[in-house]
């Protein structure tokens, strides 16, 4: 009896909640006790990942899509901090999820993954690469933007490392130099673990 009265209760409920005559063709078919309770094909909602926000840098021209993963940060400092003989990656576990990532120290940044998986962080520093005719005037070109040169990484002096601090900061500051558009491009200095060979 307490069965058929909650399937009764879901049946009025799924009817009230959809106008008359508005069921999908994923419901049709099914007893009017099932229609509108389908799970979603794509599964339960997320809705973290939907209020996040979208993190993304760019690839030259291309925008590329980042993924937050909260279980690791790059410790910079610590890293630095190490002995020279034995360098250490500033990979380290995160303890207490996205909201330890609030806090982060000023020399630590989160770490993403890229879209194939791979994680990446971002150790400081932006690389600009400038417009062919900006070349020659490079320092001056970069000091107008409010930018402070460290140094040109190509022996064209086309492509220039400037200064940012690490983390969320210098993802934000590649972003709006590449799409104000005064530069050719503009893109973090990423740091990625090494891979052997």
């Amino acid at each position: 009896m307490m069965r058929r009265a909650l399937t009764l209760a879901l049946a009025c409920g799924a009817l009230a909640a959809a106008p008359a005559g508005a069921q999908s063709p994923a419901d049709a078919g099914l007893p009017s006790s099932a229609a509108g309770l389908r799970k979603s094909p794509a599964g339960p909602v997320d809705k973290a990942a939907e209020t996040a926000p979208q993190r993304y840098w760019y690839d030259g021209t291309r925008r590329r899509p980042l993924r937050l993963d909260p279980a690791w940060i790059a410790d910079f400092g610590a890293a630095a901090r190490s002995a020279p003989e034995a360098p250490r990656s500033p990979l380290r576990r995160s303890i207490g999820g996205e909201k330890a990532l609030e806090s982060l120290p000023a020399d630590a940044s989160p770490v993403f993954r890229d879209e194939a998986g791979t994680p990446r962080a971002l150790a400081g520093g932006v690389i600009v690469r400038l417009r062919e005719a900006d070349v020659p005037r490079a320092r001056e070109r970069l000091a107008e933007a409010g930018l402070v040169p460290v140094r040109p990484i190509d022996p064209e002096g086309r492509s220039w490392l400037v200064a940012s601090p690490p983390g969320l900061p210098s993802l934000e500051l590649a972003n709006q130099l590449h799409e104000g558009g005064v530069f050719e491009s503009a893109a973090p200095n990423w740091w990625q673990p090494r891979t052997l060979k």
